[in-house]
């Protein structure tokens, strides 16, 4: 792929988070002004965007192979780059700070950029957003499980009825049906659902804004556990996905699109979960946020250089 293109449409993602950092530099947002937008977000955009997604789309038996691959590599390699940054950091004498580097390293925003991202990278093509969208279900049930385990070291943090009973998967569960069954949805029902969906990466971006505003400058660079984390989940992350499904397509074909897809979804910065679990759970929040919002910068260049080894 192009590298200016994909620089420029990656720089435009994270311009978005300019409103929010000077908004709360101006104290025109006030404190707690993250809680609410994080829940907007969590609430109502994310599951417009997963339930748009796969409304109106048509579906094809022939698909399910390939969404049976992207969920099995789902798991398979998010376990891969869990156990790699677990070495990794093991000398980490703080466990906080060690398990927050892990949850970084392996967490990847594809909730709320990964789909929109796709759709600015690869414009009409509905089977890698399909893709990324079923991602998702297996992405949200590892990040309410593994996810959260990472972050505490707790096995009782963890409740498996949050693999269904959150609001992505809900919407997800409630749609799967109609596009399983190709059951054409009204334009006046998709069309509110969509302009809710397509709030979401603004909004994500946004709350990063308010929240590199709240942080100090020098806490974000001064600490090269966070680059060392950002680099993980940056680069080791996807050219381990490349390697793995390069490897398992010289044995069994698979579609390139899949592969595609989720070598994408693996360059995507640390997702903004890992702080949540932090802020919720008594986790590191300050390495869970300088990870998160450096991760996020300099994806701006790290993106483009992987997207052009897919040419």
């Amino acid at each position: 792929m192009d590298f200016l293109s994909t620089f420029i449409t990656v720089l435009i993602v994270v311009v978005l988070a300019v409103p929010g950092y000077v908004l709360r530099k101006t104290k025109i947002l006030p404190d707690g002004a993250t809680g609410v937008l994080a829940g907007v977000l969590l609430y109502v955009s994310q599951p417009g965007l997963m339930a748009s997604s796969f409304l109106n789309k048509e579906f094809d038996a022939a698909m399910l192979v390939n969404f049976g691959w992207v969920i099995l590599f789902a798991v398979v390699l998010i376990l891969l780059v869990y156990f790699v940054s677990k070495l990794i950091f093991f000398r980490c004498k703080d466990e906080a700070s060690r398990r927050a580097c892990v949850a970084c390293s392996y967490l990847g925003n594809v909730g709320f950029m990964g789909i929109p991202v796709m759709q600015m990278l690869f414009p009409g093509n509905d089977d890698l957003v399909l893709y990324t969208a079923v991602y998702n279900i297996a992405f949200n049930a590892m990040t309410w499980t593994l996810g959260i385990y990472s972050v505490t070291g707790d096995k009782k943090s963890v409740n498996p009825l949050k693999i269904v009973l959150n609001p992505p998967t809900i919407a997800t569960i409630i749609v799967l049906p109609l596009f399983f069954c190709n059951v054409p949805v009204p334009e006046q029902v998709v069309t509110p659902i969509q302009y809710l969906g397509n709030m979401t990466l603004p909004l994500s971006m946004i709350i990063l804004g308010i929240r590199l505003a709240d942080m100090h400058p020098l806490r974000l660079v001064n600490d090269p556990k966070t680059y060392l984390a950002s680099a993980v989940k940056l680069v080791l992350s996807p050219l381990l996905c490349l390697g793995v499904l390069l490897a398992v397509n010289a044995l069994v074909p698979i579609d390139r699109y899949v592969i595609v897809a989720l070598y994408v979804i693996a360059a995507m910065p640390t997702a903004s979960s890992v702080l949540n679990f932090a802020e919720m759970f008594g986790g590191d929040c300050d390495t869970a946020a300088a990870t998160t919002l450096m991760s996020t910068l300099l994806c701006i260049l790290t993106i483009p250089v992987l997207m052009l080894l897919l040419s």
